[in-house]
């Protein structure tokens, strides 16, 4: 299926130094234009959306080689031709009906459609070939650099590729004490595994695992982005904090969880092999001496 984006454009609105809204300006191939107002949450989303296909056609791209490098440059080409202008009026008065309130993906082979919600309640679906992922992406990452908003492009970059699922408190196994958190069914299928995550801290009692989580994401296991990912976990969520501002935490360790393919973990898939696995490295240190800080 041929995508129905035939060219677009990006423009931020700001709010003080704050982005308030990043505009989308998309050309149809009846060479119609919408114009859609993402404020940064369901940009999030989008950035996420987009995120999961690029790593897709990267794939692709690397199986049929030049062929496929071409189709992506020809892509990009004829979006550059097509580029519809952004008026002023546009950003100075946004028409409040044109913001989208929610996103919803329906993936595809080679494109995918994004379901939005708009605020006066209507739908409008845009579907997009796979090839027109990196223009889209680039022209918004373009924008957001302009737009100059530090604390948004922190807060993006390092939440992009994962979702946290839970946070445990494990001072009272094998009963667990948990938060979850709770996100709509397509978000779920744009990471590839389950990871359990245990945080050991050194404390009265000698090294012992406090807290721990249970993430999705598609980084490489053990990477250091993994790494990177579970320890701003527990600098930032406030379950976790808890036990990160009160003692030194002296390793972080992961292990894969196996679950079910095309459906969400349930909480039981989820905690009980974080339970297992806390369980097998508590009785695993308490066996063997005390590991060197780090």
């Amino acid at each position: 299926m041929q995508g129905t984006m035939k060219g677009f454009n990006t423009a931020t609105i700001k709010n003080g130094e704050e982005l308030f809204a990043l505009t989308l300006k998309i050309k149809q191939h009846d060479d119609q234009c919408q114009l859609y107002y993402l404020q940064p949450v369901v940009l999030f989303d989008l950035l996420q959306i987009l995120l999961s296909r690029l790593a897709k056609i990267t794939q692709l791209a690397t199986i049929e080689g030049e062929s496929y490098q071409n189709k992506l440059v020809a892509s990009s080409e004829a979006l550059v031709s097509n580029i519809p202008q952004i008026d002023m009026t546009e950003l100075q008065q946004p028409d409040s009906a044109r913001r989208i309130a929610s996103l919803t993906l329906k993936p595809g082979d080679s494109h995918f459609s994004m379901i939005a919600v708009l605020q006066n309640e209507s739908i409008a679906v845009l579907t997009l070939d796979d090839t027109q992922v990196g223009a889209l992406l680039v022209a918004i990452q373009q924008a957001l650099l302009n737009a100059g908003d530090e604390k948004l492009l922190n807060y993006i970059n390092s939440h992009l590729d994962h979702l946290i699922l839970y946070a445990t408190d494990l001072t009272g196994i094998p009963r667990i004490d948990y938060q979850q958190f709770e996100y709509p069914e397509w978000k779920h299928a744009l990471f590839s595994h389950h990871l359990a995550v245990l945080y050991c801290f050194e404390t009265e009692q000698g090294e012992r695992i406090l807290s721990g989580a249970v993430i999705k994401t598609s980084v490489e296991h053990r990477s250091e982005r993994e790494v990177s990912i579970v320890r701003l976990l527990a600098e930032k969520c406030p379950k976790l904090k808890v036990f990160s501002d009160k003692y030194l935490m002296t390793k972080v360790l992961t292990r894969v969880i196996p679950a079910p393919q095309g459906k969400i973990a349930s909480l039981d898939e989820c905690l009980l092999p974080l339970r297992t696995f806390c369980q097998e490295m508590q009785a695993s240190q308490d066996s063997s001496t005390p590991s060197v800080r780090h």
